[in-house]
């Protein structure tokens, strides 16, 4: 797995971006376990709206989310780029269905802004910030808060 380096200019770290609907997103590399192509997914009866259903990987249940609906975008509609980020939070693993997935970039962490005061609070508060990479915006997403919003 990747790590977090230091580099004369300040640390770096290693972002996974991708694309959730039009929106260029990243996570930080060392918190996803695998990613894996979209297939059949066990519809969760009473489930809040986000959840698309669970999986069996490798014995382990994982619950997938559709991560644009946690970030106020319509629901998605899975094509053969979709991807789903597994990772870990308090001891199980997660899904987070994206669109497609783009590069590995390496970006300074003092380059990253905070969001810009037109997005809503509700929206902001899944941000880790904003960054420039290759001529590219890219929105560095903070995993915590999208997953602590009651799906377990």
């Amino acid at each position: 797995m990747s790590q977090t380096t230091t580099s004369p200019a300040g640390q770096t770290v290693l972002l996974t971006t991708f694309f959730v609907r039009d929106a260029l997103c990243a996570l930080d590399a060392t918190g996803i376990q695998e990613v894996i192509r979209m297939g059949p997914a066990t519809p969760v009866r009473h489930a809040p709206q986000e959840v698309v259903g669970i999986v069996n990987l490798r014995g382990k249940i994982v619950t997938i989310l559709d991560l644009g609906l946690r970030l106020g975008f319509d629901k998605a509609v899975p094509t053969g780029d979709s991807r789903i980020f597994i990772i870990e939070d308090r001891g199980e693993f997660i899904g987070l269905l994206v669109d497609r997935v783009d590069e590995v970039v390496e970006v300074e962490c003092d380059q990253w802004q905070t969001a810009p005061v037109n997005v809503s609070a509700s929206q902001a508060r899944f941000f880790h910030g904003i960054c420039r990479a290759g001529g590219r915006v890219i929105t560095v997403l903070d995993p915590t808060p999208i997953l602590a919003e009651g799906v377990q």
